[in-house]
């Protein structure tokens, strides 16, 4: 088994953090209308882009091993949050309550045949098999300096 690791670290500006791993930095933010500077995208957002990112580079992978040839993929993603969920409203909750994945396929098979290379895709990504079926998190510890 392999552990990945990441940090994240609250800069001065706004609502902005920084977040870093393997040595590779990323800003993310908030829009200037809800109290950051926009420097980056927010983390709703990055969720949002880390599913279809895992979706890519898991077609990819699974394309290779499968000889499923595409021209292009795109992975469009739409999820619905109501943000009174992390503003306390205990009714609602705090993420998403709905994200909708619509692919575009550049290539010469069939519709079936790329919705059923998608349904293998959608099994083997890591990160939509989190956002299914959740995942156990452990607070090691918490410090004071």
């Amino acid at each position: 088994m392999e552990s990945y690791t990441a940090t994240a670290r609250k800069t001065a500006k706004g609502l902005q953090v920084d977040t870093h791993s393997r040595g590779v930095h990323y800003t993310i933010d908030e829009p200037k209308n809800a109290g950051g500077t926009n420097t980056g995208m927010n983390p709703v957002e990055l969720e949002l882009s880390t599913l279809g990112a895992s979706l890519q580079a898991t077609a990819k992978k699974l394309a290779g091993d499968e000889g499923f040839q595409y021209d292009q993929l795109t992975v469009e993603l739409e999820g619905d949050l109501d943000p009174r969920g992390f503003m306390g409203d205990p009714e609602i909750r705090n993420g998403f309550q709905e994200i909708r994945i619509t692919y575009r396929i550049k290539k010469t098979a069939s519709a079936d045949d790329c919705a059923k290379f998608m349904q293998k895709v959608e099994e083997q990504s890591p990160i939509l098999d989190n956002l299914r079926n959740g995942v156990k998190i452990t607070v090691n510890q918490v410090t004071t300096k």
